[in-house]
């Protein structure tokens, strides 16, 4: 991998030219190879990279999973990635190099840059507020970054296995020469983990900008991270500490925040959606772009939306032919996926942990509170129940329509439940009269590495 990080440290180089706010350390050095950021003011304007730091996340797992579909006339058309991610092929890279992989490395490199310059600087009062911050803020990029990757490239968690399983490289200095090899899912968990804690302590509550993480948004994704770990009291710690200072919900009745009729139904700026606690977007493939013409919603996901659900209207865009395509993302900005962290999902994770928990009461009231904004005014009928596993079911069932295409969600859902025979499910795919399948725990729920980073390192490769 010695190779591979050296190229992406000059593609790191070239693009921070791309950074739509400049800092004058990015003006001045941003053509100097051998620039060495030095200063608190350098640490911040690489983290405040937007193109590398919030705009490259995976979307990998959206390609792969079943909220949409292709006809036969659109698929000759998509890239040799997009068809074999459709179809869960085992040759997905066919020799070449994965865009996803180098960009989230990248933000790995960004950084290990910024926490092994800063070990160098002796903060003193007057700037120890924003040391903390730069500080903070580089050891949660580093935990999201990891976080997609093992989305991706591991073996969903298992607490019986993660010691054994094969989990990602933990790049953890920004030194090209340090030789790279794949940790254990444990090891890739408990570094996420103790990256995120580590952030906690060191982020401030509320960010200048929502592109900045935040001690909240740091719990926020902790509580992501424990719910894929099917840890589900720590999951519901972390997620019941940010409501409990957080509870926004945008009102979808509320024309002043949301068009649901509109292209664009949500705010364009990020930092005017109450719910945003960390904005990040997706990166990869027009199969699952918002308003790609070349796909189409899944029918028995959009059919799940009730008439009076005005996320049916928000979310989605009816198509001349009847069919219907995916608009509903709150990255209105970029016009791509929302791969950040909002108190929506926040509202679903500690529904979900109530509910595994026995607590119905707390779980459909989290329930209803979300529903209530998403409905019609007038139309929506509180939940009740005292049976665990009903209220368990419509969790999930909401976690599918209230996060179609946000970041790793549904992929991290199927992977997760599909552990649970109650909950497996067979996805298939039909182009040209085959039928593709992908089974409950199938080793393709595992995507392999990529060809060019198996020869550059020797790193062992995934079983599809």
């Amino acid at each position: 991998m010695i190779k591979s990080f050296a190229i992406i440290i000059a593609t790191i180089t070239i693009n921070i030219s791309c950074k739509k706010q400049q800092d004058d350390f990015l003006n001045v050095k941003a053509n100097n190879y051998d620039v060495t950021p030095k200063t608190l003011a350098d640490f911040q304007a690489l983290l405040d990279n937007d193109a590398i730091m919030n705009n490259s996340y995976s979307e990998l797992g959206l390609a792969s999973s079943d909220n949409y579909y292709v006809i036969d006339d659109n698929y000759p058309s998509l890239t040799s990635p997009e068809k074999q991610l459709y179809t869960w092929t085992s040759d997905i890279w066919q020799s070449q190099e994965s865009a996803e992989w180098n960009y989230i490395y990248a933000i790995v490199e960004y950084s290990n840059i910024v926490l092994d310059g800063i070990a160098n600087v002796s903060p003193d009062n007057s700037i120890k507020s924003s040391y903390n911050n730069i500080k903070g803020s580089a050891y949660f990029f580093r935990a999201l970054a990891f976080y997609n990757l093992a989305a991706a490239f591991c073996k969903p968690y298992t607490a019986t296995s993660a010691k054994t399983d094969l989990g990602i490289p933990l790049r953890l200095t920004s030194d090209v020469n340090a030789k790279s090899v794949r940790s254990s899912v444990q090891q890739t968990y408990d570094r996420i983990i103790s990256d995120l804690k580590t952030a906690i302590d060191l982020l401030p509550l509320t960010p200048l900008r929502v592109t900045r993480p935040s001690s909240r948004a740091a719990q926020a994704l902790l509580a992501k991270v424990y719910l894929s770990m099917e840890q589900y009291s720590d999951a519901l710690q972390y997620a019941d500490a940010v409501l409990k200072a957080k509870s926004d919900l945008l009102d979808y009745n509320d024309n002043s925040l949301v068009t649901p009729t509109a292209t664009r139904p949500f705010p364009r700026n990020p930092d005017n959606n109450s719910e945003i606690l960390f904005y990040a977007n997706g990166w990869g493939y027009a199969t699952v772009w918002p308003l790609a013409s070349i796909s189409h919603t899944d029918t028995t996901l959009y059919d799940s939306y009730d008439i009076n659900d005005i996320r049916k209207v928000a979310f989605f865009y009816n198509n001349s032919d009847g069919t219907h395509r995916f608009k509903g993302t709150y990255d209105a900005y970029s016009k791509n996926n929302f791969a950040g962290l909002a108190t929506d999902e926040l509202y679903l994770i500690r529904a979900e942990c109530y509910a595994r928990a026995g607590n119905t009461s707390s779980s459909t009231s989290d329930l209803n509170a979300l529903l209530s904004k998403r409905y019609t005014t007038g139309t929506f009928t509180a939940l009740s129940t005292n049976n665990a596993d009903t209220a368990l079911h419509w969790v999930l069932v909401e976690r599918r329509k209230e996060l179609p295409f946000t970041g790793t969600c549904r992929w991290e859902d199927l992977r997760r439940l599909n552990k649970d025979p109650r909950f497996a499910i067979t996805i298939k795919r039909i182009i040209a009269g085959i039928t593709y399948t992908l089974e409950p725990n199938s080793p393709k729920y595992i995507l392999p590495i990529p060809d060019k980073e198996i020869q550059l390192s020797g790193i062992q490769q995934n079983q599809r």
